[in-house]
């Protein structure tokens, strides 16, 4: 009999080896789901998430206003809105709803990026010279003190990697040198010193300003070398597409976003009508002009609106899909390991979003200007977008207003969104299939990890499955073949698909948790032993790879078969009857319950400290 002591010994060895963290590809893990707005889950923590709100804005916002939407692209509605009308607005409109305009600000980087890469006439790969050759006539040649334009790509002023310096609006001296002289600040001499800035009080920018100007404020960095934020840059890409274009900027950005989607709530070169737009209280910059800087920061818009502009991105309303894929990647690294820079995207990352810990990506672009604050969101991995506009000076408290309303959307809503695309996943491709010809089954199945995890897999009789770690040459050559204990095997979708047929492929993982922190322990680096992105497609036969399937979708979406090309096997879904099938979804429940009260407290725990 064995001893007590061997039977922990194996039972500690099981749990370790099942505990093992799974390491699924950066994105999606599931499709995202279609209709997340009909979800009993989702009304539910859209239901709590508005009174989280209430509770925490109307106790606090007296002049400020506030503005949400959250959409998913499969949908016409979005699935949760939001709107604060302060009980003392101001001047302006006195009833906030989706179309209620605000300034957008530093949001407008967005606008200026998106119309350069939809430009044919626009190489983001050439010296910014090639469209504003003007900046040369100017500029010295000092390597501390000079900008080098050559080396200056288009591209690289809407990834605010070019050097060029932050602002020219911000100059301490356009007031003067007098205030200043007392801090130890030198006279600027007459005639000298800065002269527009676009902020009130002060005259506007012209292009003839900033082409000349620009030469004289020094580069932050070498072009290439660091992110550095820059407002400058913005404005002259704004140039570059007048040029390019032979048009006014903003009759560019109606032409090509704003009446492609439909927008009639932005405005990029004018103030919009009083009964339209939001103005804070003492809110000196709701009318000012940016001039050159509009480019920049100087454009109003609407919460639906920004929906419009967020979902046509993701839609590829605009560019090609490769176009829209290769413009959502990072550029550049911040100091911050959670934050990535891209063209101009700002990339928030997080791995607490999720039960299963997993690395997310939000594309986003912020703005502030006075006491206007905006975020755009764009989060590929779920086809989700969301507007947040806010104003005032409750919201102007916190100078992460808009990133802390984001955190306390994605803690309530991306949970329940998630469980929803499980759901649909193990709806449309969960189960048995079978290949009575060859004696062929693989069994799918959803747990509480990422991606449909594969349960079992025979393929001519053989368990493919438990002898995964024998498909390589160490192992024929050693002709030690043996059946690995544990592997965890996972399938995630790979955006690859044709009409009626969609293309997953599966991440073997034979480690344990235990191994993996002993051996992450041994690195400087954070998660070194995720690895997923170097370890796929490695078992290939005659061109084929082992992890490759392909689901064969019937109406619906719904799964009628799956091709293993490798093995040359098609595996066609066994139906369940309709009693198994009802007690499996029982059981599932039990096991992935997202209830109310958990929704409750998620609600209450994260608007504790909103503001």
């Amino acid at each position: 009999m064995p001893s007590l002591s061997k039977i922990a010994a194996v039972a500690a060895v099981s749990f370790t080896l099942i505990d093992a963290k799974a390491c699924p590809p950066l994105g999606a893990v599931f499709p995202a789901p279609q209709s997340p707005s009909q979800s009993s889950l989702v009304k539910k923590a859209a239901s709590l998430l508005k009174a989280g709100l209430d509770a925490q804005i109307g106790a606090q916002f007296d002049t400020s206003a506030l503005s949400i939407g959250v959409k998913s692209l499969h949908e016409d509605e979005p699935l949760f809105t939001y709107q604060w009308t302060p009980p003392n607005p101001g001047e302006g409109t006195d009833k906030i709803d989706e179309d209620t305009v605000f300034r957008i600000a530093s949001g407008s980087k967005l606008f200026t990026a998106l119309a350069a890469r939809i430009s044919d006439k626009i190489d983001l790969e050439a010296s910014v010279l090639k469209y504003l050759p003007e900046l040369n006539k100017t500029a010295g040649d000092d390597d501390i003190f000079s900008l080098k334009w050559e080396d200056i790509t288009v591209g690289s002023l809407a990834s605010h990697l070019s050097g060029v310096g932050v602002d020219m609006a911000q100059d301490l001296a356009i007031v003067g040198s007098a205030p200043w002289q007392p801090y130890g600040l030198p006279e600027v001499l007459k005639g000298k010193g800065p002269n527009c800035s676009g902020l009130p009080g002060t005259t506007p920018c012209t292009r003839k300003d900033l082409l000349e100007q620009v030469n004289l404020r020094p580069p932050v960095y070498a072009p290439f070398t660091n992110p550095i934020y820059s407002n400058i840059g913005h404005a002259l890409l704004g140039l570059v597409i007048e040029a390019a274009e032979d048009m006014p900027f903003e009759d560019v950005i109606k032409r090509d976003i704003l009446d492609v989607v439909g927008m009639k709530h932005t405005y990029v070169d004018k103030t919009p009508p009083t009964d339209d737009l939001f103005i804070p209280v003492e809110e000196p910059t709701w009318n000012a002009t940016l001039a050159v800087f509009d480019s920049a920061g100087g454009i109003f818009s609407s919460v639906s609106d920004m929906l419009l502009l967020a979902d046509g991105i993701l839609s590829n309303k605009f560019l090609t899909p490769v176009q829209t894929r290769k413009w959502m990647k990072p550029e550049a690294n911040t100091a911050s390991w959670g934050y990535q820079v891209g063209g101009p995207w700002e990339i928030l990352r997080g791995d607490n979003l999720t039960s299963d810990g997993r690395l997310i990506d939000i594309y986003t672009k912020s703005g502030d200007l006075g006491l206007y604050h905006s975020q755009t969101v764009l989060i590929p991995d779920y086809n989700i977008v969301i507007s947040i506009m806010s104003g005032g000076l409750e919201a102007s408290a916190n100078p992460y207003v808009t990133g802390t309303i984001l955190s306390k959307l994605l803690q309530n809503l991306l949970p329940v969104i998630e469980k929803v695309g499980r759901d649909d996943t193990k709806e449309a491709f969960a189960g048995d299939y079978e290949d009575k010809e060859t004696n062929s089954t693989i069994t799918f199945a959803m747990d509480s990890g990422p991606g449909l995890k594969i349960k079992s897999w025979q393929i001519r009789g053989f368990d493919v499955l438990n002898n995964i770690g024998n498909y390589n040459f160490n192992a024929l050559e050693s002709n030690a073949s043996t059946e690995t204990p544990y592997v965890d095997a996972r399938m995630y979708p790979s955006n690859l698909n044709k009409k009626g047929q969609t293309a997953w492929r599966a991440v073997f993982d034979r480690t344990n948790s235990t191994a993996d922190a002993s051996y992450d322990s041994e690195l400087f680096f954070k998660d070194g032993t995720c690895q997923t992105w170097f370890q796929q497609d490695r078992m290939v036969y005659d061109y084929l790879p082992l992890d490759l399937f392909v689901f064969v979708e019937g109406e619906e979406g719904v799964s009628e078969a799956v091709k293993s090309p490798a093995f040359n096997v098609t595996l066609t879904k066994v139906r369940q009857p309709a009693e198994k099938k009802a007690a499996d979804d029982r059981n599932a429940a039990g096991e992935m319950r997202v209830g109310g009260l958990g929704l409750t407290v998620v609600a209450v725990a994260t608007f504790m400290s909103l503001f």
